[in-house]
């Protein structure tokens, strides 16, 4: 256990020295935070948040009018139109000419809303059910003035709204958030899981070549430590490595930023240590596997984007196509996100997690092994 110890302090004696990790470590993930966590920051609190809609009345008529007042609510913001421009606003109700006469005499009216492509799906969806809302409310009005043989004016709505509802809803938030991560929610996992990657895939790659190089290698073949010491002794301080950098953007995350990490303390530490173990034995076969520096770097910096973008860290996985969404169960980066996700923004525990984590300890095995493998071969 001792040797063990002493090749896995040796990679972090060699990180401490190492002026550039303080950049890669700190400094760039925090810069990717502040920048990223501030414009995407977004409204979590779909109590407050607001749909446009232009309205474009043709009929200036009472039932347009009633419509039109059942329309107004907290989440939707009006903007009545007296003329349709050129280009049309995000989101636009088209009233037609004789939409009042047309009701009147019994006659089928068309509603048209018209959203461009670039429309936000939230924001169309409340939009819609807001207008299914209002001519189901009118519907229903008229059909009251019906039954009871009164005529349809403006005195006759009035009472209808006086009256005490027959049935009454109470609306309230259940279960657990469901929103959608973003700002800081996001952003410390997402820099989380890109900067691990990248930091440990050059530090270990750079450092396995390094020794290659110097034949140290070749070299503990005469020492007294036996090959298993040696494999768990790197794979121990490189994993360490990458728990200090897990660590690093947890601290800045919880004391800087203000991100609640959830109630699960113990599924979370079990979620950095499974994905710092993965990490490490990824980096070991790519410091195996390649001699050539300028190779490592392009493959690590390479590597590390494309996972961090396949798996949610450039955007949240649950505005992604469903095909991607897929996909990320296949990666480790993809896993750790959507385990990150469960705990902090939708503040599950272990319960829901634990199929992530055992696909991150399947791939924390398969790699382990890999790299075993490889490093005997070059010992």
């Amino acid at each position: 256990m001792k040797a063990i110890w002493i090749i896995a302090r040796q990679n972090l004696l060699i990180l401490r020295h190492d002026r550039a990790a303080v950049l890669w470590m700190v400094v760039m993930p925090l810069l990717y935070i502040i920048v990223f966590g501030n414009a995407f920051k977004g409204n979590n609190d779909p109590a407050k948040s607001r749909a446009y809609l232009a309205i474009y009345a043709q009929d200036k008529g009472l039932l347009t009018e009633r419509l039109l007042r059942s329309l107004k609510s907290d989440n939707i913001y009006l903007d009545t139109l007296s003329v349709l421009p050129e280009k049309l606003p995000i989101r636009v109700l088209t009233i037609p000419d004789s939409f009042t006469s047309n009701i009147l005499a019994g006659h089928p009216v068309t509603l048209t809303l018209t959203y461009r492509a670039d429309a936000n799906v939230e924001s169309k969806m409340t939009v819609v059910m807001a207008v299914r809302k209002a001519y189901f409310r009118l519907l229903a009005d008229l059909a009251d003035l019906n039954v009871h043989d009164q005529k349809i004016n403006r005195n006759n709505f009035v009472r209808l709204d006086r009256r005490e509802p027959l049935i009454k809803v109470k609306k309230e938030f259940a279960g657990r958030a469901k929103i959608i991560p973003t700002g800081f929610n996001h952003q410390i996992p997402a820099n989380i899981v890109m900067f691990t990657m990248l930091v440990v895939f050059l530090y270990a790659g750079h450092s396995l070549i390094d020794e290659k190089r110097a034949g140290l290698l070749r070299r503990i073949k005469i020492a007294p430590v036996s090959f298993e010491q040696l494999f768990l002794g790197k794979l121990l301080g490189i994993t360490l490595v990458g728990l200090i950098q897990v660590g690093i953007l947890l601290f800045l995350g919880r004391y800087l930023f203000s991100v609640n990490y959830g109630n699960a303390p113990v599924s979370l530490i079990l979620l950095v240590i499974l994905f710092s173990v993965t990490i490490a034995a990824m980096a070991l076969c790519i410091g195996m596997l390649i001699n050539n520096e300028e190779k490592l770097v392009g493959l690590s910096i390479t590597l590390a984007l494309l996972l961090a973008a396949l798996s949610g860290c450039w955007f949240p996985l649950e505005i992604a196509p469903a095909w991607l969404n897929t996909f990320a169960n296949f990666l480790p980066s993809g896993l750790a996100m959507k385990a990150f996700h469960r705990l902090i923004s939708f503040g599950f525990g272990f319960e829901r997690i634990w199929p992530y984590l055992a696909g991150l300890a399947g791939f924390s095995l398969f790699f382990i092994l890999l790299s075993e493998r490889l490093l005997r071969r070059q010992t």
